[in-house]
């Protein structure tokens, strides 16, 4: 049964509520603190299971999980991960995911709310991976949501809070996105179109699109590469508004609850990290260091 716009916007309300529950340091949280010292909770007995195989997007939002695989978070825990495995597109993650090809990715928190919800698939938020972090980036001709009249912006996924945010910024300005069919100035349309975030930059280069609202550092590649400009950033408008949450197997959470705390003490530590060590995560995220995203450095940073 596929899920209702209300009854979406009802699971994400308990959604929210429960994962601000979950036994983890949020990576917006520990910026925010001054004191950043936190421990993260100790392990109850031996782990019920090492191995760990992880599964990522390349954009910073992965941070939390690569960067734990980076500074050797995962390995001091007690865990055994391979290099995480990069993937282009949401549906790839969410397909590695269900057919436990990897066993903790980060996912669109709408997402992961369609899954467990709609899809019935039996999944476990255990970490807030991070608030904000995305951006409405187009073309340099355009200088205000309102001239997006007429022309296709390109979303990451249906069930993602850039899709939310951006039909806000729309209607806002009396637009009207559309799922189909042609997009009209005088009409004051929109159209919006799925599209893999490593494709966008190289769309609105070629002007397939007149702009994306994506995570980073896809923004920061159309202003690094004079490609396009950063127009408004999400925060701006839903201001720390979840974007990807972790997410594990019912069953590893429930059964498994050493297992499972030891690789959200290890997400909360890189998040930690992160927070303090802004410059060398950045680094190590790139081709320069651990070679985990793609983009150049300056964009990462």
């Amino acid at each position: 049964m596929e899920i209702s716009r209300r009854k979406f916007l009802q699971l994400s309300a308990m959604a929210g509520a429960g994962a601000m529950l979950a036994p983890v340091l949020a990576a917006c949280g520990a910026s925010d603190t001054e004191d950043k010292k936190e421990s993260t909770p100790t392990l109850s007995g031996n782990l019920e299971k090492d191995v760990l195989k992880v599964g990522y997007l390349p954009i910073t939002d992965a941070s939390p999980l690569l960067l734990a695989h980076g500074i050797g978070a995962y390995e001091k825990n007690g865990l055994k991960v391979e290099k995480p495995t990069l993937m282009r597109s949401w549906n790839t993650v969410a397909e590695a995911f269900q057919s436990k090809q990897v066993d903790i990715v980060h996912l669109l928190m709408p997402m992961a709310i369609w899954l467990k919800f709609s899809k019935n698939f039996p999944l476990k938020l255990v970490a807030w991976d991070h608030m904000d972090g995305s951006a409405l980036t187009v073309k340099e001709s355009i200088n205000s949501v309102s001239e997006l009249a007429g022309t296709t912006v390109a979303i990451p996924y249906w069930y993602s809070i850039h899709n939310v945010v951006l039909q806000m910024l729309l209607r806002k300005e009396g637009l009207t996105p559309l799922t189909s069919g042609e997009p009209s100035k005088s009409d004051g349309t929109v159209k919006l179109i799925v599209m893999p975030p490593p494709d966008m930059p190289v769309a609105l280069q070629n002007e397939a699109i007149s702009g994306y609202i994506v995570a980073d550092p896809f923004n920061a590649v159309a202003e690094v590469n004079n490609i396009g400009k950063v127009l408004r950033f999400t925060g701006d408008v839903w201001y720390k508004h979840a974007c990807c949450v972790a997410i594990m197997h019912e069953d590893d959470v429930v059964n498994k609850p050493n297992y499972t705390q030891a690789v959200v003490n290890s997400i909360a530590e890189a998040q930690l990290y992160a927070s303090n060590n802004k410059s060398e995560a950045a680094k190590l995220l790139s081709k320069d260091g651990g070679n985990y995203l793609p983009q150049p450095l300056k964009a990462i940073e």
